[in-house]
């Protein structure tokens, strides 16, 4: 009796720690998750916003106003639904501040409105640049730390399934100097699904949204089964999130290809002459639209990559054919701001990819190395051996990534603070782009890098 007494006792400890966890747990998570979603929203209606702002600033046009206007009314609805959303308390000062910080820019961009000089058309970064950096700070904190809570939570199912676990064995110990058999059937209907779902959850917390089983029928399946309903809605929320990315890149790449015909018609001078502002405006037009074509191409292609869509023609290569006409074709870029390139070759074994996708990470990095590199730099392109198969190793002597933010540099949309320096603006998709490409060819990539002193990308690929 005394010995079931105890294992009641603890079996009623775990399972309610158990059950008190995966509650909690569902409920954190389902609001992170649409606390995330909405942030993530609200910055891409900020984008908009800040483009019509500067369109109605440039061109005085009262419909991109209204259309400034709306999206304004629309930012504030996700903002009262992302303050509805917040249960934690925490972020109430931060919302309150993005209200007016919100409020701030859209009167500023209001009393332009009743000006009429052309002195007063400034960009939007002249007119209240601080506060959308700030806004864009607030949002990037608030997925930030949902993101960690996320972690938090799975850490708390972690920390108390494993602390289940040690009182099981500590039960199962005790019990096996009374009844050897009652302790292995413990050990059976207890420990097992609570390390499936120690497992599960890891997998979880590492982006695999495959189901957790357990072959138990009691409250430990029901944390099973939330921690599983939990994964759904976090895997159906991506799904929605790359599906949308994939129909928002098609839907441009017409109009864009429409825009970058009617520019190349103009540009031929085949319908008048035009003269040297007009040929100079018309480049500008080209360039943007190029640019915009480009990024178009590289989301669909990461919405490709993360919904399992996107195809890998492989065959055998050697890795300097590769490299090495891409270096000469970016010579002529690096000589505009007078940076040597240099490339070295050692014989490595062939591997397997497919050439064009492997085009593009190459031509990402040396694009960057450029781009980050003051006049004057170098530039050094390694081709080698390594321990997958072949490498390529990219140094430069730019302005170099801090030691906090290298961890980030391949994640989508960032960039690091130092960037100013280079006087460019980057998209912050192409890492990204690098390290999805070079991972769905089996291969990995990284970085070293010191402030001021340059960059050293490295890119692994197997070997056939």
């Amino acid at each position: 009796m005394t010995v079931m007494a105890i294992m009641v006792l603890s079996s009623t400890y775990i399972l309610f720690q158990l059950k008190t966890v995966s509650t909690a747990a569902e409920k954190t998570l389902t609001s992170n998750v649409q606390i995330i979603d909405l942030a993530k929203q609200l910055r891409v209606v900020l984008y908009d916003e800040k483009g019509l702002a500067e369109k109605f600033l440039i061109s005085r046009d009262d419909t991109y106003f209204s259309l400034f206007l709306e999206t304004s009314h629309r930012f504030n609805q996700y903002l009262d639904m992302l303050s509805r959303a917040e249960t934690s308390g925490q972020e109430n000062i931060p919302l309150r501040n993005m209200r007016v910080l919100h409020t701030s820019f859209v009167e500023a961009v209001k009393s332009r409105k009743e000006s009429r000089i052309l002195e007063n058309r400034l960009p939007v970064e002249e007119v209240e640049g601080k506060n959308l950096e700030k806004l864009h700070r607030l949002l990037g904190h608030i997925v930030t730390a949902n993101q960690a809570s996320i972690r938090r939570a799975l850490s708390r199912i972690k920390t108390t399934t494993g602390r289940s676990t040690k009182i099981a064995l500590l039960l199962v110990s005790w019990s096996l100097l009374a009844a050897a058999g009652t302790a292995f059937i413990i050990t059976r209907t207890i420990t097992r699904p609570i390390g499936h779902l120690i497992k599960g959850t890891e997998r979880i917390a590492r982006g695999n949204f495959e189901p957790v089983k357990v072959t138990s029928k009691d409250e430990i399946a029901l944390l099973a089964q939330a921690v599983n309903d939990m994964s759904r809605k976090i895997k159906e929320t991506n799904r929605l999130r790359t599906q949308t990315l994939q129909q928002i890149s098609h839907e441009f790449q017409n109009p864009l290809q429409a825009m970058l015909s009617a520019c190349d018609l103009l540009q031929s001078q085949c319908s008048g002459a035009l003269n040297e502002e007009q040929v100079a405006m018309m480049e500008t037009i080209h360039r943007g639209i190029v640019k915009i074509e480009d990024l178009s191409r590289q989301y669909l292609d990461l919405a490709k990559i993360e919904s399992g869509t996107m195809k890998y023609h492989l065959e055998p290569a050697d890795l300097s054919q590769i490299v090495t006409p891409i270096v000469e074709d970016v010579k002529l870029i690096a000589s505009r701001k007078d940076i040597h390139i240099r490339i070295e070759t050692a014989s490595c074994p062939n591997v397997l990819v497919d050439v064009e996708k492997i085009s593009i990470v190459i031509n990402n990095l040396l694009g960057n190395a450029i781009k980050y590199t003051q006049d004057g730099g170098k530039i050094i392109v390694k081709i080698g051996p390594s321990r997958l198969g072949a490498q390529v190793e990219i140094r430069d002597s730019g302005i170099g990534i801090a030691r906090e933010e290298l961890s980030k540099v391949f994640t989508r949309f960032y960039q690091a603070n130092n960037v100013e320096k280079a006087k460019v603006q980057g998209t912050g998709v192409g890492l990204a782009l690098v390290k999805a490409y070079t991972e769905g060819h089996g291969g990995r990539v990284y970085v070293e890098s010191t402030v001021n002193k340059g960059s050293t990308f490295v890119v692994e690929l197997p070997r056939t």
